[in-house]
């Protein structure tokens, strides 16, 4: 074998790569290979060596021209690169987007070339985010100068080996049983926080972690999960008390990021990113500032779900004209006018009509969960409240109406009683509490805590598409309506923000049921029978009773 080929197979050169030397006389060669095999030599013992051949691909921005650049060693990768080289158990907490995954692909890519044998075994929440870390290794892997290259054997979406070094990188979606039956030299649970199967996964991981393998935990928190063996193995860590060494990354670890960054992006962050946080709360989560502020339980969670909420503005426009002289527009909003055929249902939350809290009366059809008129104001008083909300109804024929009895509610009942108003909603079934009281009321015959059930029976209607809102403020009011952790789950809206639109919407959804949609009230066949012939007949008791 003459030299130019030990150098092909050795480092795995290229036909282009060989012309791109000139092709050398075999001194010259034999004296490329010897600097190469101390390079590589000096690599093996060196991983920040190895970092200097490293290149990674940054996806253009607006303002980045990104493209394959070489790792910018930030501070706080040099102490990450600590931990990986001289602990086996490491469990590390970060903000978003300081450059961990790559650094992660970095070292996984790093130990497979300059160990034989190595069997490295890469766990993420899910399949897509398994196959997108394996594609930053193979990324690593590809922008290497070809002497530190081998020649690959399975190259796949999960999977790379190198059969020269009798090496493997693996990548798993943490199912229950992922890499059950595989010890490796190190696992990696990214993202662990978001593992379903966490614990399954760490406790198939032991005999690696028993034989002196390496386990690195990295993630970010979830504030909905308060309770995750990723916090419990950072909690635990401190002063290695579990074994494990720990790091934070705060937010300002990547250079760039000040206050006014932090200041920018919260009052920046689209509401389809918040996915049930408040934004003070998705801020601590992703970039959060200490680790008590990443590990702190949250005082809040908005309880509808912002990307439905958002989809509902598809739905927002502007009310119709009224040729009802009665029915000022400017107070009453009318989107879809009465149908023949149509059952309907209204509900109305008063206020103190100061500017404080909102007045809101909805008309409900009741078979499609349609809000198809309203009434929405912060400065109408109780009385008025009532005279405009039956000018509307009225358009409506009078249909079932709710008024929420609590505080300033019982002015516009008193009020609506005076003006003649006869088909209310009552709170008990002897039918002489009208109105709706968000403390107990009755269904069914059994005497329930309504604002419990009203949130109960809303949330998921929201959160299914089952309701229909067309006005753009009341969607709006959604967003505020938050589950108190700290006063033990009270679900109620963010300071100085308002629920008024959300309880009438919830008071009509909850009590729909009450409205008959049907001139018959038939009742279902108790019975199937045969005669003693054989013959089948249908036996129906009490119709109609």
């Amino acid at each position: 074998m003459d030299i130019q080929d030990e150098v092909t197979i050795a480092c795995n050169y290229r036909q282009e790569e060989l012309e791109e030397i000139g092709k050398p006389d075999p001194g010259k060669l034999r004296r490329i290979l010897s600097l190469q095999a101390i390079e590589r030599e000096a690599i093996k013992e060196n991983f920040l060596e190895f970092l200097r051949f490293v290149k990674i691909i940054d996806p253009p921005t607006p303002n980045n021209p990104g493209g394959v650049i070489s790792i910018t060693l930030w501070p706080h990768l040099l102490q990450v690169a600590k931990l990986f080289l001289t602990k086996r158990l490491v469990s590390i907490m970060k903000s978003r987007q300081v450059g961990l995954s790559w650094f992660v692909a970095i070292f996984c890519v790093w130990y497979a070339l300059t160990h034989k044998g190595a069997n490295i075994m890469l766990f993420s929440k899910g399949e897509d985010e398994a196959i997108e870390l394996r594609r930053k290794c193979r990324a690593v892997y590809g922008e290497l100068p070809f002497f530190l290259k081998y020649k690959l054997g399975q190259d796949s979406l999960k999977e790379i080996t190198f059969p020269a070094l009798r090496s493997t990188i693996k990548a798993f979606a943490a199912t229950e049983t992922a890499g059950i039956s595989f010890t490796a030299s190190i696992v990696v649970a990214d993202e662990h926080e978001e593992h379903p199967y966490a614990k399954e996964n760490y406790l198939s991981s032991k005999p690696t972690i028993d034989a002196g393998g390496q386990f690195f935990s990295v993630f970010t928190v979830n504030k909905k999960k308060p309770e995750t063996l990723a916090k419990a193995l950072f909690i635990g860590a401190e002063d290695e008390k579990n074994g494990f060494a720990r790091l934070f990354i705060p937010y300002w670890d990547r250079p760039g990021r000040d206050d006014k960054w932090y200041q920018d992006t919260l009052n920046s962050i689209p509401s389809i990113e918040l996915e049930g946080l408040t934004p003070e709360l998705y801020m601590q989560q992703n970039y959060p500032r200490s680790i008590e502020e990443a590990l702190s339980s949250p005082e809040s969670i908005t309880v509808f779900d912002g990307k439905v909420l958002d989809s509902m503005m598809g739905d927002v426009k502007n009310p119709i004209v009224c040729d009802d002289e009665e029915i000022d527009p400017k107070v009453c909003n009318i989107y879809k006018d009465f149908s023949i055929g149509e059952y309907y249902i209204a509900s109305t939350d008063t206020a103190h009509g100061v500017g404080r809290d909102f007045a809101v009366t909805c008309v409900m059809n009741v078979k499609t969960g349609e809000v198809v008129a309203d009434i929405i104001d912060n400065h109408i008083p109780p009385e008025e409240l009532a005279y405009h909300s039956i000018k509307l109804l009225k358009r409506y024929r009078n249909p079932l109406w709710f008024i929420e009895s609590n505080d300033y509610g019982g002015v516009t009942i008193s009020t609506a009683e005076r003006l003649g108003y006869k088909n209310f909603g009552y709170q008990d079934e002897k039918k002489q509490k009208i109105g709706f009281n968000t403390n107990s009321f009755m269904v069914e015959g059994k005497r329930m805590g309504s604002r419990v059930e009203l949130w109960g029976h809303l949330i998921p209607a929201i959160n299914n598409r089952q309701i229909v809102i067309y006005n753009k403020k009341g969607i709006l009011q959604f967003h505020d309506i938050i589950r108190n952790v700290k006063n033990q789950g009270k679900i109620e809206a963010l300071p100085g923000r308002h629920d008024d639109y959300p309880m009438a919407v919830g008071i009509c959804w909850l009590k729909k049921d009450m409205v008959k949609t049907s001139p018959y009230d038939l009742k279902p066949i108790h019975s199937l029978t045969y005669d003693r012939q054989g013959d089948m007949y249908e036996r129906f008791q009490a119709i109609g009773r």
